[in-house]
């Protein structure tokens, strides 16, 4: 019976820490932008950081990007 309640403590720790973490990562406000390209080659290329920056009006952070279909990617950034 404590092995049980000490699994379950465990788990219910777990489980808030993964919820903390995932409001964090909201909190951050990364944003968005839909693009042509290759997420793996075009992310982070200085073609693509001038691009973001002139769409978005000034300097930015990309932070990831990831795949959105054939040829196309969202960029994540700050």
């Amino acid at each position: 019976m404590r092995k049980f309640k000490r699994t379950a403590v465990a788990a219910a720790g777990l489980l808030a820490f993964s919820g903390i973490a995932a409001g964090a990562a909201q909190a951050a406000g990364l944003q968005t932008m839909e693009t042509q390209g290759n997420y793996q080659t075009d992310c982070h290329t200085a073609q693509t950081q001038q691009e973001l920056d002139m769409a978005v009006g000034h300097h930015v952070t990309i932070d990831h990007c990831e795949a959105d279909g054939p040829g196309s990617m969202v960029i994540f950034y700050s």
